[in-house]
């Protein structure tokens, strides 16, 4: 089901794959606070955790409870008529706010009004020590997007290898029966383009000359290069060769206190490499992953990081599309989705064939490596 391609011309890839959703509904048995008698009527999780049995207290002119979760993120509520309370303790970060709200669902907006930024600060500074993940911060006046049940949410974004689709919706199906996650994730692939600048002469041989650029692009993602990358310099004469590539993205949107068990989920299986500033896919930079605040990849543009030791820049002109995400709905059915994915993978197959071929039979003409290119 790919898009028909010209002869000659570079393969068109299905350019939206929606993958199957996480769903954990929630257990929110009386609507109002005032209403709770006991801990049958609490929602089975709020904000950072899972109701802790035993927890739940009849108290002076109300009641209290705790909720936690496996890494040790609690919430705690304290209702006590017209003013009660939120404690909240995410990586060993605490906040204490007061709330009069009368409904359950009255305590989105306490947790819209809540400045994540310290929270995302840490849960980046952890993930990123151990991973090829760059966190994006969020800024005090930013917008926050969550709800009382799971807190915060989050967008993860993530170059993935076309040959690789079909192991990401099998793991999407695989979460749906992990009980580790337990809030609700989507996601979905797109097919997006980014830009790699990597400055001349710090880098491996390969990545200082247009074709071995390309070949290191297409053996990673199995998709085309935008261009044949050249080589540029900036007003202080540095030289560096650009790659504008194109390339699936994965986008995932997930709650703050699932953000970690997503991020290990996905290295497990070598979809996020290691932090070591070792070379190839997926441990190289160009192909590291962003956390950032939910809704970032609709509004902020030109998006850009370095390296650790600063040898090359990952420039994407955006991350996400609003009219994606809502095209997503239009799309429904396993078969058709898997058709979509064999379409993609079988595309990258060949295309990373034929490039294979083309580079070896340019070779040959040769008779010797293009220049510089060993």
């Amino acid at each position: 089901m790919a898009e028909d391609t010209p002869a000659g011309s570079a393969p068109a890839f299905p350019k939206l794959l929606p993958l199957p959703k996480i769903e954990r509904p929630l257990n929110l048995p009386v609507d109002k606070l005032a209403d709770v008698k006991s801990a049958q009527d609490l929602p089975d999780r709020l904000v950072f955790g899972d109701l802790v049995a035993g927890s739940f207290k009849v108290q002076k002119k109300g009641w209290s409870a705790e909720w936690r979760d496996a890494d040790g993120h609690r919430a705690k509520f304290r209702y006590a008529g017209g003013l009660s309370s939120l404690e909240l303790n995410f990586e060993g970060e605490e906040m204490v706010t007061l709330v009069s709200a009368e409904r359950f669902a009255d305590l989105d907006g306490t947790v819209q009004n809540l400045q994540p930024g310290s929270w995302l600060e840490k849960l980046g500074a952890r993930l990123s020590a151990r991973h090829n993940l760059k966190v994006f911060a969020h800024r005090e006046d930013d917008a926050v997007a969550g709800n009382f049940a799971d807190g915060p949410l989050l967008t993860l974004a993530l170059p993935v290898p076309a040959d690789r689709l079909l192991a990401l919706y099998e793991l999407h199906k695989q979460w749906q029966g992990d009980a580790a996650i337990a809030t609700n994730l989507d996601g979905y692939a797109r097919l997006h383009f980014s830009v790699v600048n990597y400055l001349e002469g710090v880098n491996p041989a390969m990545l200082n000359h247009p074709v071995g650029l390309v070949l290191h692009h297409v053996n990673a993602l199995g998709t085309p290069a935008g261009e044949m990358p050249a080589r540029e310099e900036d007003d202080e004469g540095s030289a560096a060769w650009t790659l504008r590539r194109s390339h699936y993205l994965y986008i995932a949107h997930c709650a703050m206190r699932d953000a970690a068990r997503l991020v290990e989920r996905l290295a497990d299986v070598g979809f996020i490499g290691t932090a070591d500033d070792r070379e190839g896919y997926p441990n190289a930079a160009e192909f590291g992953a962003a956390l950032m605040p939910f809704g970032y990849e609709y509004v902020v543009k030109n998006v850009y990081w370095f390296d650790a030791a600063r040898r090359r820049r990952v420039f994407y002109p955006d991350l996400g599309d609003s009219a994606d995400r809502n095209a997503l709905g239009a799309h429904s059915g396993d078969i058709w989705l898997k058709s979509l994915i064999r379409d993609a993978q079988k595309l990258a197959e060949q295309f990373k064939a034929d490039t294979a071929r083309s580079f070896a039979e340019g070779m040959a003409q040769e008779g010797e490596n293009p220049a510089g290119l060993h």
